[in-house]
């Protein structure tokens, strides 16, 4: 009992490995966000709509020229639509959307041709339908739906589709060389209108192109969240992690929609920490700070934030710890060579006695404890790691024996850092040795030398650094996407919550230019790195393979 009572407090605090942390993490897209995403509508609409050719006839008394009957044909008609204006609007539980669109059946160079016989007589009229305003109005539901395996995602429902418009075929449709008059009179005694044809093979490809546009916009939303939900395996190192996030909940308002999103870290324990393992990563149980609810500094009229909790990323932290990310072992067969003169180097030449020549020097990573973020430093994500031991090893009288154990505590950090010409998304990493505090916890020989130490201690640990983890943290860009042409224009980072225990990414959308074939030339340039036009690592990435 007193076991389990001890046990249930070191617990405490803590999530133990694999839970799951609701929310983790959450999406606000505002009105203003909901205004660029809707620049998008018109990608949903073709601008030009072919009309099958269409035509009927009665053959009357003689067939060979309709006599007592008719024959029509109306050919070469399209309609074509343009976007005036559209908007998203957030409500109370929907998306209101509405679009307003100019829309004309061909024009003047290039009109439809109408071809009638009556009573033995044919004529050919051409023609076409002035632009004129269609207003459409829908509404879209948003719900998380349960897959049945385990997983959720995000479902959007499109409501009943709306499309206003008048039109008079007298006064709207022009019809030219031909007496229009005499045989739109003609076909009246026989039940038809050629205007009434006309409007009907606009009016019924019009509603059609609307309508398909509903499940269009349904799959695009549903699949720009799709690729926000993630179940897979993310190997860094040696250490393997499990990493399963997923949407929890959707709350629109008439200030925002907000995407509530959960997320689990899962992974084998490493050997090398075992002894050590806490039991689970640090819990803060912080409020999820409002939409409206922004720090100081940041802007008001952003349109769409990222919210990241503490929780979220000290699990995610203490998942890689936990499988092994920061056990390594530098020997002799790494990339930097390692023997006896580093320590001498280290000592000033304390063990010079011992080691007449050069022998090979293994360095052993013993991290105590998991790293932790801090969002309320000088950096954009801080990043805490305590008691992080280094063992020294070095074979004497015939074993391998510690000489020396560096403790260290470290205080790295990163800035979020974007480029709106390029759309690179880079992670800057300040590891500095300044930033690192060291001390000696164990010295063979001679603790007379420990100062010597700690003051040559900075070159070491950069050769350590390059070794370990020098191309990963060169490595940290993405290249963003854009979304027919709307992407990521600009980002503020800052802490929010009562105890600055969430990280806010605040962005702005709009029409940009990189992210697609066009921003290196089809993707034919020279991949330079620099972000110019030519460079195919930051300009393709919306689709489009280099």
């Amino acid at each position: 009992m007193f076991a389990f009572l001890l046990a249930s407090a070191a617990s405490a605090g803590t999530w133990p490995p694999g839970s799951t942390i609701n929310p983790g993490l959450s999406a606000d897209i505002t009105k203003e966000g909901f205004d660029a995403i809707a620049e998008l509508i018109p990608s949903f609409l073709p601008p030009e709509i072919p009309i099958d050719d269409m035509g009927d006839g009665y053959p009357g008394v003689l067939d060979e020229c309709y006599l007592g009957g008719y024959e029509y044909a109306l050919t070469n008609d399209k309609v074509e639509i343009e976007v005036a204006g559209a908007s998203i609007t957030p409500g109370s539980g929907v998306l209101d959307i509405d679009a307003q669109l100019l829309v004309s059946l061909n024009d003047a160079t290039d009109p439809f041709g109408l071809y009638t016989m009556l009573e033995c007589i044919e004529d050919t009229c051409y023609g076409y339908v002035n632009p004129f305003p269609v207003n459409v109005s829908t509404s879209m539901m948003l719900a998380v739906v349960d897959n049945g395996d385990g997983t959720r995602s995000l479902d959007a429902t499109m409501g009943d589709i709306a499309v206003e418009y008048e039109l008079d075929g007298a006064n709207d449709i022009y019809l030219g060389e031909c007496a229009i008059g005499d045989v739109e009179e003609v076909l009246n005694w026989v039940g038809i209108s050629l205007y009434d044809l006309i409007l009907s093979a606009l009016g019924g490809t019009l509603d059609s192109a609307i309508a398909d546009m509903g499940p269009e916009l349904e799959t695009a939303i549903e699949d720009a969240f799709a690729s926000a939900s993630i179940e897979q395996e993310l190997a860094v190192g040696d250490a393997v992690v499990n990493v399963k996030l997923q949407p929890s909940n959707v709350d629109i308002t008439p200030a925002s929609a907000r995407i509530w999103m959960e997320g689990a870290f899962s992974g084998e324990a490493a050997e090398c920490v075992a002894s050590v393992d806490p039991g689970g990563s640090l819990r803060t149980d912080s409020d999820l700070p409002g939409p409206t609810d922004l720090p100081s500094g940041v802007s008001s009229d952003y349109h769409l934030g990222l919210m990241v909790g503490d929780d979220f990323a000290n699990a995610a932290l203490y998942t890689f710890w936990r499988s092994g990310l920061l056990c390594y072992t530098l020997d002799e067969g790494g990339p930097v060579p390692i023997d006896t003169s580093m320590l001498n180097l280290l000592t000033n030449d304390a063990f010079a006695p011992l080691f007449p020549e050069s022998k090979p020097v293994t360095i052993v990573t013993r991290p105590l404890k998991p790293p932790e973020v801090l969002y309320t430093g000088e950096h954009d994500l801080g990043l805490t790691v305590e008691d992080l031991e280094l063992d020294f090893f070095a074979e004497l009288d015939g074993r391998e024996a510690r000489m020396i154990t560096l403790s260290l505590d470290v205080a790295a950090g990163a800035d979020l850092e974007f480029d709106g010409n390029s759309g690179n998304l880079e992670v800057a990493v300040d590891l500095a040795p300044e930033n690192i505090v060291p001390s000696v916890s164990y010295n063979e020989i001679d603790e007379a030398a420990n100062e010597a130490i700690l003051q040559a201690f900075g070159g070491l640990f950069q050769t350590i650094i390059d070794t370990v983890a020098g191309d990963l943290l060169s490595s940290l860009a993405f290249a963003l996407p854009n979304f027919s042409g709307i992407g990521l224009e600009s980002i503020e980072v800052a802490a929010n919550g009562d105890a600055g225990d969430w990280l806010g990414v605040y962005t702005w959308l709009g029409p940009v230019s990189y992210g697609d074939s066009s921003s290196c030339g089809g993707c034919g340039g020279t991949d330079t790195g620099s972000g110019s036009s030519s460079d195919c690592s930051s300009g393709c990435s919306g689709g489009t393979s280099c």
